[in-house]
């Protein structure tokens, strides 16, 4: 009894009141009370977590465990810490458990034998929540039997032959109207910026392929139809900019509500914005559909997708829904527009770079192609040197050098260690395009190395897991035959139509290679370069 009136006089530091009853206590001592009953919960918790054997990993620092180690350029920084901790290892950002690999070895073991487990997305990510309509797009949402039936489609109905043969005099239009105005800025004595050049061009095809809207509008536009170019252009370059922005909260949870840096307000301003501008373009096709039937030549993707919605079996379970077709829309672009838009800035400096590599590429050219038309769709098979070009481009410079993230569904073993669900997978195609042990003169620019000997006929579809542009496995990418044309053609026209030369005092090795980083990859500073015509002025 006495000890136990000891005990209860050392108890007033939290508030008791041994006179009051237990609910006319003071908040102190409710506090305290709270804490006695959730820290031995959470204790229990913590020694009853499964121990698994993780991958090795750097130091970390409480709350945000290895996000300083990332820097300015995360993939670089993650090659770097694999020369330290191996072809596998583990990090923890923030809250986030991650495994990182940068070998052809690993990434073949996560995206082929174990690529069912790997083959989700996280749901953690606010620019994906935002910009994917709560992750229900064919890039962000996680495996789900929808997300299965919504690839369908885009495999079956979107990215086929049949497609592409449909939309091949969009593409001829607007790589007609890119050489035009390339030619402009030569009439003024003026540089070409690639990346405005690029990036127009690209933008159009897919708006047009897509929404049948040109991005920049039309020479004879009307002052609305310009006015709703250049809100959907506006609408794409912010989109561009949240996506790659860098945001705390998506690591350290507790700190998202503080929006610090007002990132998620912008965020939630723009998708609003988005889904106003998506559903006027989708009334025009509801129309357009509610006049009869639309030719198949006629059709875009959103007729294809509209149609796909409204024609599933009512007794269907997994059916797609409006939010599906619009964050599949918004991925189109995202996927369609600055990945190549990058991709052939990063090759024009390379060529650039080593007038030799251009050189042998014009005489390519002149022998397949001639001098007496420019390069047509159907050149692009032929052009051997061209395509080496390219996948040396993807090798050097990959757009997405960690892929869009992976998330395990389960828990899994890789390599002897034990992985558990929800662990994000980076693979680093970066660090494996310059790995020694996968690549000779893994540095060095040379297209040579798929022209003879043992790459010749490598696969950059996802099969040959040194070279990974459009990932691999089950969400590798489905758009990969219009994303390879529209850049290998392209890249093609612009170095068979024009000279291109260096502003004055520029120096070739002397061409800044420095990335940024974002939603891609691209220079840090932009490329210009000055264009003469090649080819006879009528073919222009």
């Amino acid at each position: 009894m006495e000890c136990a009136k000891g005990m209860m006089a050392k108890i007033p530091y939290v508030g008791f009141k041994p006179e009051n009853g237990l609910l006319e206590q003071t908040p102190e001592f409710y506090v305290f009370l709270v804490a006695c009953l959730i820290v031995p919960m959470v204790l229990l918790k913590l020694i009853s977590r499964p121990k698994y054997k993780l991958p090795p990993s750097p130091p970390a620092y409480p709350i945000t465990g290895h996000l300083h180690l990332l820097g300015k350029l995360p993939h670089q920084s993650m090659a770097f810490l694999a020369k330290k901790y191996g072809e596998i290892y583990s990090l923890r950002l923030g809250s986030v458990p991650a495994v990182v690999v940068t070998t052809p070895d690993m990434a073949r073991e996560f995206l082929q034998t174990q690529d069912k487990c790997w083959a989700s997305r996280t749901t953690r990510i606010a620019s994906a929540f935002y910009f994917s309509y709560n992750y229900s797009g064919i890039a962000f949402a996680p495996y789900t039997p929808v997300w299965r039936n919504l690839r369908k489609i885009c495999m079956l109905e979107l990215f086929t032959q049949r497609r592409m043969e449909a939309s091949q005099a969009v593409r001829d239009e607007e790589m007609h109207y890119m050489i035009r105005n390339v030619l402009n800025d030569t009439g003024k004595g003026q540089p070409v910026d690639f990346k405005l050049k690029l990036n127009s061009l690209t933008a159009n095809v897919v708006a047009r392929i897509v929404l049948n809207k040109r991005f920049t509008g039309c020479v004879d536009s009307t002052a609305e139809e310009e006015a709703e170019a250049h809100e959907f252009k506006e609408i794409i370059e912010e989109l561009f900019i949240l996506q790659g922005t860098f945001m705390i909260g998506d690591y350290i949870p507790w700190l998202r509500p503080l929006d610090l840096g007002g990132t998620e307000k912008r965020m939630k301003n723009l998708a609003k914005r988005i889904d106003a501008f998506l559903d006027g373009i989708i009334d025009e096709h509801e129309l357009k559909r509610q006049k009869g039937p639309i030719a198949e030549e006629d059709k875009d993707m959103i007729d294809v997708l509209l149609n796909e919605m409204y024609q599933q079996d009512p007794k269907e379970t997994h059916k797609i829904d409006m939010n599906n077709i619009k964050s599949t829309i918004l991925n189109m672009f995202a996927g369609g527009t600055d990945t190549s838009t990058v991709t052939m800035e990063w090759a024009m400096s390379e060529l650039l770079k080593n007038p030799p590599i251009m050189k042998k590429l014009k005489a390519e050219l002149d022998a397949v192609v001639g001098k007496d038309r420019l390069v047509q769709e159907t050149d692009v098979p032929n052009l051997k040197y061209l395509q080496a070009v390219i996948k040396e481009t993807f090798r050097l410079h990959p757009v997405g050098p960690l892929l869009v993230p992976h998330e395990s569904t389960h828990d899994c073993e890789v390599a002897g260690y034990q992985i558990p669900a929800g662990t994000r997978l980076y693979v680093n195609t970066w660090a494996i395009g310059r790995n020694p042990k996968a690549w000779d003169r893994p540095l060095e620019f040379d297209p040579e190395r798929f022209m003879t000997g043992p790459d010749i006929n490598i696969d950059i579809k996802g099969q040959d897991f040194r070279l990974l542009p459009f990932g691999s496995g089950r969400r590798g990418c489905p758009g990969i035959p219009l994303g390879l044309l529209i850049v290998q053609w392209t890249m093609a026209t612009l170095v068979h139509a024009f000279d291109w030369t260096l502003p004055e005092g520029q120096d070739p090795k002397d061409i800044d290679m420095t990335e940024a980083f974002g939603l891609t990859v691209p220079r840090a500073h932009a490329l210009f370069a000055y264009a003469k015509p090649r080819q006879a002025a009528h073919l222009y």
